[in-house]
């Protein structure tokens, strides 16, 4: 059975590809198919592999993570585009409140490179979707309680 575990905070991981692994570590990292990502804001791993005890930091990676870095405004939400929270965050002040307004208003718009940008090696419209929501919100509590 494949261990799913993070060493460190003990949580499940998800699984992730090698090639991603292998674009984000600073470091050349070890062939494996067994690496699981940890999405603990709070843990410093990143990638793990129990089965053979590897495991790589923040530390280890040429990116920011953004569900760990998560008061860090520069942290790209989408790595195709470099596409950052502070810029989602303006946008959405503004009164663009989709992907595609938000894209076309930073003028950030390439796609496309998930695997090997983003450290979930998925495509980021949810984290996207999610930053839009809670700038959403607190856009609103401003405007209408003030």
């Amino acid at each position: 059975m494949e261990q799913k575990i993070c060493p460190i905070c003990g949580l499940e991981g998800k699984k992730v590809k090698f090639k991603t692994v292998k674009s984000l570590v600073k470091k050349e990292a070890r062939k494996s198919n067994s690496y699981k990502i940890c999405f603990n804001s709070k843990c410093g791993i990143v990638y793990f592999n129990n089965p053979e005890s590897i495991y790589y930091s923040l530390l280890d990676l040429n990116v920011k993570v953004w569900f760990k870095d998560i008061s860090h405004e520069n942290v790209p939400i989408c790595y195709c585009s470099n596409l950052t929270r502070k810029e989602i965050k303006e946008a959405v002040v503004k009164g663009y409140t989709t992907i595609t307004e938000i894209r076309n208003y930073t003028d950030k718009n390439i796609t496309g490179n998930c695997l090997t940008e983003n450290p979930t090696g998925r495509c980021c419209h949810r984290a996207l979707n999610e930053e839009i929501s809670k700038y959403s919100v607190e856009n609103h509590k401003s405007n209408c309680c003030s």
